[in-house]
């Protein structure tokens, strides 16, 4: 049976380790009687059993510590591939699914493989399907070679191809609108719902649609909408009887939504950011090494900067991460130091293989999960998280507990 991690928190780890079910590397035993049940893979006791009493024990735990977490006065999600992957509910894709898209491409008789042996790929980052790496090397490749027409093609024949892979239409958009209405049930004393993803789709914006919300993402409210940093500022109120009223209220149903890396639907026209249905190129940080460089050129810059700034900012805080294994450098910098600096920020990972060995900024926060309180990594897909996220303790933006 495979080795599996279901919850690492500062005083408890549950995983299935060496076909046995421990907590925190001692194995489970119940007394039942005059019978003590030993849970360990055995002929009384199969894999799924072994599964499910982890399961049950982690939920148990981490859903008493979420009922409090939710509640924090400001609430961020940081989203990667992981929060659109599910063959029957979403569409997205995972890195090596991207992989295997693109591999079969060629440009005037110029294939993937054959990038791979001028690119002298090892077969390690074959092996992982690492596109990402071979992306960073063909674009070096490129800038000091003249001569690679057929590089260069098949490169912009990749990212044409993740394009349209990523500009899918959600599948079932119940999942990811009933995340939107639990962590958007807030006091007005309490910040806006704040969710930052490095995906290109608009999973986020089809399911918010469908829900009835605003979503205030950086771009005007008339058309064509041009992106702005100062549209973040906006926000959406009630007055009542007549504009002269004082009373306001926050309306509910809105959230901030931050694209990190872009978006199927930005274009560039001239000076402008737009959104369009079908741009002739669009802005996204392609996987490539050079994503560090490109998150300082606009409108990137503008939304790290307030990912940075939400994380360091004073009062309790909680940030939701949802299938993103902090491969990005920058983005897991920023969250360390923020975890550094701001002893009132929580994080709450939910990863549906918890493997430490992921990549090395993953391997550190699972270590810090267990010395810190501030770290919680949980072993559940997405989808299934959701079923056992408490929603906020009030009863909406405006209302009373």
């Amino acid at each position: 049976m495979k080795d599996k991690i279901f919850l690492s928190t500062k005083n408890k780890v549950i995983e299935i380790k060496e076909d046995e079910l421990r907590i925190n590397n001692v194995l489970l035993k119940d007394k039942q009687g005059e019978q003590t049940i030993e849970y360990k893979l055995s002929d009384d006791m199969n894999e799924e059993n072994l599964t499910n009493k982890a399961l049950e024990l982690a939920q148990n735990s981490y859903i008493k510590f979420l009922e409090k977490l939710v509640s924090a006065e400001k609430l961020l999600v940081l989203t990667g591939a992981g929060s659109s992957k599910d063959d029957e509910l979403f569409g997205g894709k995972l890195m090596w699914e991207l992989w295997d898209a693109v591999s079969s491409l060629n440009y005037q008789g110029f294939s993937f493989e054959m990038m791979l042996n001028i690119l002298k790929i090892s077969p390690e980052t074959k092996d992982k399907k690492d596109l990402e790496t071979i992306l960073s090397k063909a674009k070096l490749y490129l800038e000091f070679n003249d001569d690679a027409v057929g590089m260069e093609g098949l490169v912009e024949s990749i990212e044409k191809n993740i394009l349209t892979l990523c500009n899918f239409s959600l599948k079932d958009k119940s999942i990811h609108l009933e995340f939107i209405k639990k962590l958007t049930s807030r006091k007005t004393k309490q910040s806006r719902l704040k969710i930052f993803t490095t995906n290109y789709d608009r999973a986020f914006e089809e399911a918010g649609a469908e829900g009835g919300y605003v979503i205030i993402d950086g771009f005007s409210f008339t058309q064509p909408r041009k992106f702005s940093g100062k549209y973040f500022d906006y926000d959406i109120v009630i007055r009542e009887n007549s504009r002269t009223s004082s009373t306001e209220n926050f309306a509910n149903n809105v959230f901030h939504l931050y694209k990190l890396h872009g978006s199927v639907n930005w274009e560039k026209q001239r000076n402008d950011i737009i959104q369009v249905d079908k741009p002739s190129k669009a802005m996204m940080i392609y996987p490539n090494s050079n994503k560090y460089e490109s998150s300082y050129e606009q409108p990137y810059f503008e939304m790290m900067s307030r990912f940075q700034s939400e994380l360091r900012k004073g009062g309790t805080t909680t940030l939701i991460v949802v299938g993103f294994s902090f491969a990005d450098k920058h983005i897991f910098t920023m969250t360390i130091e923020a975890l550094n600096q701001n002893p009132s920020l929580n994080i709450v990972m939910i990863e549906p293989f918890i493997n430490p060995d992921v990549n090395e900024n993953f391997k550190k926060l699972f270590e810090l999960s267990k010395r810190s309180s501030q770290v919680l990594i949980i072993g559940e897909f997405f989808k299934d998280f959701i079923t056992n996220l408490p929603s906020s303790q009030y009863l909406d933006f405006n209302g009373d507990k």
